[in-house]
């Protein structure tokens, strides 16, 4: 067992240095639709200057938001529009009723932009998924920035889905094996446990 280890563990180290390795680090943070506008408050500093990526997850329960649910949208990407820096961006992902990327990676000072996806989320989308989360963490993935802070933001919008519980780091890690072969390379330290776990099996 020792030997098949160490056999692996060299395959791993070796590997990766005849190729460019990526390791993408995306913070997760989740916030009830409700708690929006505080969320933006302690999150993002009032006129930080450092750059963020943020792919947005939003919660989709019918084909149309709430008229309750939008006006909070819009005043929490208002202050986000604010609080984010020149150099940053967001893109807006759906899931729930529909999936899909509503607005693929856009300056977040794009307000204009930003407020008229929220109103017509459904009708933005130009290709609809069966996995909104999944495709969430590969837009994140796509549009890593290394010079920036990287999160998924999910959005939960749970009038009409109280029993909806979601496993975000199990969708996170669902979304990384569903990439293409070559897509995404992870480092060796990455896969350790999970080839120790699978020879323990």
């Amino acid at each position: 067992m020792k030997t098949i280890i160490t056999f692996l563990l060299l395959v791993l180290i070796t590997v990766p240095s005849k190729a460019q390795v990526t390791e993408f680090q995306i913070e997760t943070k989740s916030v009830e639709i409700n708690d929006l506008i505080s969320f933006v408050v302690e999150t993002f500093e009032a006129e930080d200057i450092d750059a963020t990526s943020i792919t947005f997850l939003i919660q989709a329960n019918s084909d149309e938001l709430d008229g309750e649910s939008l006006v909070m949208l819009k005043q929490g990407f208002k202050l986000i529009s604010e609080r984010l820096s020149e150099d940053s961006h967001v893109s807006l992902v759906t899931y729930g009723t529909f999936n899909g990327v509503a607005l693929p990676k856009t300056n977040a000072k794009e307000l204009k932009l930003i407020l008229h996806t929220l109103t017509d989320l459904k009708g933005s989308i130009v290709q609809f998924y069966k996995d909104g989360i999944s495709l969430a963490y590969e837009q994140a993935q796509e549009n890593y920035d290394e010079s920036a802070a990287n999160l998924v933001v999910m959005i939960r919008i749970n009038k009409k889905a109280e029993n909806t519980v979601v496993d975000i780091e199990k969708e996170e890690a669902k979304a990384k094996k569903n990439k293409k072969k070559g897509a995404l390379l992870v480092s060796a330290l990455a896969l350790l446990p999970e080839i120790i776990n699978l020879i323990k099996d």
